[in-house]
Protein backbone atom coordinates (compact mmCIF):
# COMPACT_ATOMS: atom_id res chain seq x y z
CA UNK A 1 0.00 0.00 0.00
CA UNK A 2 1.40 3.25 -0.31
CA UNK A 3 0.56 7.23 1.55
CA UNK A 4 0.72 9.88 -0.46
CA UNK A 5 1.92 13.67 0.06
CA UNK A 6 2.39 16.67 -1.50
CA UNK A 7 5.34 19.50 -1.49
CA UNK A 8 2.24 22.24 -2.57
CA UNK A 9 0.14 21.39 0.18
CA UNK A 10 2.73 22.11 3.90
CA UNK A 11 0.24 20.43 6.35
CA UNK A 12 0.64 17.37 3.89
CA UNK A 13 4.50 17.77 3.63
CA UNK A 14 4.45 18.13 7.76
CA UNK A 15 2.66 15.27 8.27
CA UNK A 16 4.72 13.19 5.80
CA UNK A 17 7.97 14.63 7.72
CA UNK A 18 6.70 13.14 11.33
CA UNK A 19 5.75 9.89 9.81
CA UNK A 20 9.21 9.66 8.40
CA UNK A 21 10.63 10.40 11.65
CA UNK A 22 8.31 7.92 13.85
CA UNK A 23 8.79 4.89 11.21
CA UNK A 24 12.37 5.21 9.62
CA UNK A 25 11.70 5.12 6.08
CA UNK A 26 14.67 4.88 3.43
CA UNK A 27 14.47 6.31 0.30
CA UNK A 28 14.29 4.10 -3.02
CA UNK A 29 14.40 4.61 -6.72
CA UNK A 30 12.06 7.48 -7.79
CA UNK A 31 8.76 6.84 -9.41
CA UNK A 32 7.99 8.68 -12.50
CA UNK A 33 10.54 11.32 -11.29
CA UNK A 34 9.00 11.94 -7.75
CA UNK A 35 10.82 10.76 -4.41
CA UNK A 36 9.60 7.17 -3.02
CA UNK A 37 10.23 5.86 0.58
CA UNK A 38 9.95 2.20 1.81
CA UNK A 39 9.49 1.16 5.13
CA UNK A 40 8.29 -2.86 6.13
CA UNK A 41 4.73 -2.37 5.92
CA UNK A 42 3.97 0.63 3.60
CA UNK A 43 5.65 3.20 0.86
CA UNK A 44 5.32 6.71 0.61
CA UNK A 45 5.39 9.00 -2.26
CA UNK A 46 6.29 12.73 -2.57
CA UNK A 47 4.40 14.82 -5.21
CA UNK A 48 5.36 18.35 -6.34
CA UNK A 49 2.02 19.18 -7.58
CA UNK A 50 -1.31 18.90 -5.87
CA UNK A 51 -3.04 15.48 -5.17
CA UNK A 52 -5.85 16.58 -6.24
CA UNK A 53 -5.33 16.08 -10.01
CA UNK A 54 -2.85 12.95 -9.47
CA UNK A 55 -5.10 10.79 -11.19
CA UNK A 56 -2.09 9.13 -12.22
CA UNK A 57 -1.76 7.17 -9.28
CA UNK A 58 -3.34 4.22 -10.35
CA UNK A 59 0.07 3.77 -12.00
CA UNK A 60 1.41 2.38 -8.71
CA UNK A 61 -0.51 -0.77 -8.94
CA UNK A 62 -1.03 -1.48 -5.28
CA UNK A 63 -4.22 -1.96 -2.97
CA UNK A 64 -4.37 1.20 -1.62
CA UNK A 65 -3.65 4.78 -1.14
CA UNK A 66 -3.84 7.14 1.69
CA UNK A 67 -3.65 10.64 0.83
CA UNK A 68 -2.34 13.27 3.47
CA UNK A 69 -3.92 16.18 3.65
CA UNK A 70 -5.21 19.78 4.95
CA UNK A 71 -8.73 19.99 4.82
CA UNK A 72 -10.04 23.92 4.80
CA UNK A 73 -13.44 24.78 5.86
CA UNK A 74 -15.05 28.29 5.81
CA UNK A 75 -15.60 28.10 10.24
CA UNK A 76 -11.89 27.07 10.59
CA UNK A 77 -13.43 23.99 12.78
CA UNK A 78 -10.79 21.91 14.13
CA UNK A 79 -10.95 18.09 12.87
CA UNK A 80 -9.41 14.76 11.94
CA UNK A 81 -11.53 13.20 8.98
CA UNK A 82 -11.56 10.90 6.90
CA UNK A 83 -13.16 10.79 3.05
CA UNK A 84 -13.63 8.72 -0.09
CA UNK A 85 -12.97 11.08 -3.70
CA UNK A 86 -15.26 11.79 -6.17
CA UNK A 87 -17.81 14.49 -7.71
CA UNK A 88 -21.63 14.27 -7.50
CA UNK A 89 -22.49 17.03 -10.04
CA UNK A 90 -21.55 18.06 -12.70
CA UNK A 91 -18.48 20.39 -12.03
CA UNK A 92 -14.91 19.42 -10.45
CA UNK A 93 -13.36 22.43 -9.43
CA UNK A 94 -11.04 20.60 -6.99
CA UNK A 95 -9.99 17.72 -9.18
CA UNK A 96 -11.62 14.24 -10.42
CA UNK A 97 -14.28 14.20 -13.15
CA UNK A 98 -17.95 15.78 -13.63
CA UNK A 99 -20.36 13.13 -12.13
CA UNK A 100 -17.63 10.64 -11.36
CA UNK A 101 -16.16 8.72 -8.53
CA UNK A 102 -13.35 7.01 -7.01
CA UNK A 103 -13.10 3.95 -5.57
CA UNK A 104 -13.40 3.79 -2.07
CA UNK A 105 -12.09 2.08 0.45
CA UNK A 106 -14.49 1.40 3.23
CA UNK A 107 -12.39 -1.33 5.45
CA UNK A 108 -9.07 0.98 5.04
CA UNK A 109 -11.15 4.65 6.38
CA UNK A 110 -13.15 2.51 8.74
CA UNK A 111 -9.39 1.52 10.48
CA UNK A 112 -8.11 4.57 9.93
CA UNK A 113 -11.16 6.83 11.57
CA UNK A 114 -10.96 4.28 14.84
CA UNK A 115 -7.09 4.81 14.89
CA UNK A 116 -7.86 7.97 15.24
CA UNK A 117 -10.72 7.72 17.60
CA UNK A 118 -8.48 5.56 19.94
CA UNK A 119 -5.49 7.90 20.67
CA UNK A 120 -7.13 11.26 20.54
CA UNK A 121 -5.82 12.98 23.39
CA UNK A 122 -6.35 16.78 21.75
CA UNK A 123 -10.13 16.75 22.14
CA UNK A 124 -10.44 17.60 18.50
CA UNK A 125 -13.59 15.73 16.58
CA UNK A 126 -12.78 12.66 14.78
CA UNK A 127 -15.33 12.26 12.38
CA UNK A 128 -16.29 11.33 8.00
CA UNK A 129 -16.53 13.81 5.22
CA UNK A 130 -18.82 13.05 2.89
CA UNK A 131 -17.47 12.42 -1.37
CA UNK A 132 -15.75 15.23 -2.78
CA UNK A 133 -12.95 15.88 -4.87
CA UNK A 134 -10.45 14.76 -6.91
CA UNK A 135 -8.40 12.72 -7.64
CA UNK A 136 -10.18 10.03 -9.62
CA UNK A 137 -8.76 6.69 -9.17
CA UNK A 138 -10.00 3.17 -9.35
CA UNK A 139 -7.35 1.77 -6.89
CA UNK A 140 -9.12 2.23 -3.34
CA UNK A 141 -8.16 5.16 -1.89
CA UNK A 142 -8.96 7.99 0.56
CA UNK A 143 -8.02 11.30 2.19
CA UNK A 144 -6.88 11.60 5.84
CA UNK A 145 -6.75 15.26 6.62
CA UNK A 146 -6.29 17.70 9.63
CA UNK A 147 -8.63 21.04 9.88
CA UNK A 148 -9.46 23.62 11.75
CA UNK A 149 -7.44 27.12 11.52
CA UNK A 150 -3.91 27.54 11.29
CA UNK A 151 -2.69 27.09 14.46
CA UNK A 152 -4.58 23.14 14.48
CA UNK A 153 -3.40 23.25 10.89
CA UNK A 154 0.82 23.86 11.59
CA UNK A 155 0.78 22.28 14.76
CA UNK A 156 3.27 19.24 15.23
CA UNK A 157 1.11 17.88 17.65
CA UNK A 158 -1.77 17.22 15.17
CA UNK A 159 0.86 16.29 12.65
CA UNK A 160 2.77 13.98 14.60
CA UNK A 161 -0.97 12.23 15.83
CA UNK A 162 -2.70 12.34 12.75
CA UNK A 163 0.36 10.45 11.32
CA UNK A 164 1.02 7.67 13.88
CA UNK A 165 -2.60 7.18 13.38
CA UNK A 166 -2.61 6.60 9.56
CA UNK A 167 0.50 4.29 10.22
CA UNK A 168 -1.35 2.69 13.03
CA UNK A 169 -4.65 1.61 11.10
CA UNK A 170 -2.69 -0.25 9.06
CA UNK A 171 -2.19 -3.32 11.40
CA UNK A 172 -5.64 -2.37 12.73
CA UNK A 173 -8.79 -4.63 12.00
CA UNK A 174 -11.76 -2.43 13.42
CA UNK A 175 -15.34 -4.60 13.53
CA UNK A 176 -18.23 -3.89 11.83
CA UNK A 177 -21.03 -5.87 10.93
CA UNK A 178 -21.86 -5.13 7.40
CA UNK A 179 -20.40 -2.29 4.36
CA UNK A 180 -22.71 0.46 4.40
CA UNK A 181 -23.76 3.13 1.29
CA UNK A 182 -24.13 6.71 3.05
CA UNK A 183 -27.19 8.83 1.99
CA UNK A 184 -27.71 12.22 3.70
CA UNK A 185 -26.29 14.34 6.52
CA UNK A 186 -23.89 17.36 6.35
CA UNK A 187 -20.82 17.48 4.93
CA UNK A 188 -19.18 16.49 8.11
CA UNK A 189 -20.82 12.96 7.98
CA UNK A 190 -21.13 12.47 12.01
CA UNK A 191 -23.48 10.39 12.58
CA UNK A 192 -22.34 7.93 10.24
CA UNK A 193 -18.80 8.38 11.77
CA UNK A 194 -20.88 7.36 15.42
CA UNK A 195 -22.32 4.43 13.65
CA UNK A 196 -18.77 3.05 12.29
CA UNK A 197 -17.19 3.59 15.61
CA UNK A 198 -19.87 1.77 17.93
CA UNK A 199 -18.81 -1.01 14.89
CA UNK A 200 -22.04 -1.07 13.20
CA UNK A 201 -21.26 -0.05 9.27
CA UNK A 202 -17.89 0.40 7.49
CA UNK A 203 -19.30 3.23 5.08
CA UNK A 204 -17.65 3.64 1.46
CA UNK A 205 -19.47 7.05 -0.42
CA UNK A 206 -21.20 9.25 1.28
CA UNK A 207 -23.85 11.37 -0.75
CA UNK A 208 -24.19 14.64 1.87
CA UNK A 209 -27.87 16.11 1.70
CA UNK A 210 -26.35 18.68 -0.60
CA UNK A 211 -26.22 16.28 -3.51
CA UNK A 212 -29.64 14.33 -3.51
CA UNK A 213 -30.27 15.23 -6.63
CA UNK A 214 -27.84 13.05 -8.26
CA UNK A 215 -29.87 9.52 -7.39
CA UNK A 216 -28.34 8.38 -10.44
CA UNK A 217 -25.10 8.12 -9.03
CA UNK A 218 -26.20 5.19 -6.98
CA UNK A 219 -25.21 2.44 -8.85
CA UNK A 220 -21.79 4.25 -9.38
CA UNK A 221 -21.21 4.50 -5.95
CA UNK A 222 -22.29 0.81 -5.28
CA UNK A 223 -19.97 -0.62 -8.00
CA UNK A 224 -16.96 2.26 -7.10
CA UNK A 225 -16.48 0.45 -3.72
CA UNK A 226 -14.04 -2.42 -2.52
CA UNK A 227 -15.84 -4.32 -0.72
CA UNK A 228 -19.34 -3.23 -2.29
CA UNK A 229 -21.80 -1.96 0.27
CA UNK A 230 -24.79 -4.35 1.38
CA UNK A 231 -26.82 -1.66 2.71
CA UNK A 232 -27.43 2.01 2.52
CA UNK A 233 -27.65 3.77 5.45
CA UNK A 234 -30.36 7.20 5.01
CA UNK A 235 -29.75 9.84 7.74
CA UNK A 236 -34.09 10.41 7.05
CA UNK A 237 -34.33 13.62 8.59
CA UNK A 238 -31.66 15.29 7.00
CA UNK A 239 -33.56 15.05 4.06
CA UNK A 240 -36.95 15.85 2.25
CA UNK A 241 -39.59 13.53 1.67
CA UNK A 242 -39.63 13.51 -2.16
CA UNK A 243 -35.55 12.98 -1.81
CA UNK A 244 -35.87 10.45 0.07
CA UNK A 245 -38.67 8.48 -1.78
CA UNK A 246 -36.37 9.32 -4.97
CA UNK A 247 -33.31 7.37 -3.29
CA UNK A 248 -35.42 4.76 -1.92
CA UNK A 249 -37.03 3.99 -5.40
CA UNK A 250 -33.15 4.25 -6.95
CA UNK A 251 -32.58 1.73 -4.00
CA UNK A 252 -35.27 -0.21 -4.46
CA UNK A 253 -34.66 -0.65 -8.64
CA UNK A 254 -30.96 -1.60 -7.63
CA UNK A 255 -31.43 -4.02 -5.50
CA UNK A 256 -30.39 -2.21 -2.70
CA UNK A 257 -31.44 -2.73 0.99
CA UNK A 258 -31.93 0.16 3.16
CA UNK A 259 -32.32 1.32 6.68
CA UNK A 260 -33.24 4.76 8.69
CA UNK A 261 -31.04 5.91 11.28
Amino acid sequence: MYIVYSLADPVSTAIAAALKEAVGFEEESQFKGMRHFRCEKASLLELEETHLQADFLDELHTDLIIILSRHSSSKGQPSFTVHPMGNWNGEAKLGGKPKQLATAAPIGMLNCLAAMKGRNKMQIPVTYEATHHGPLLMTPAFYAEIGGDEQTKTSKEAARFLAESVFESLDREASYKRIALGIGGLHYEDRFAKRALDGEYAFGHMMSKHHTGSVDMLQQAIERSLPRPEVAVIDWKSITAPEREAAMKKLDELGMDYVKI
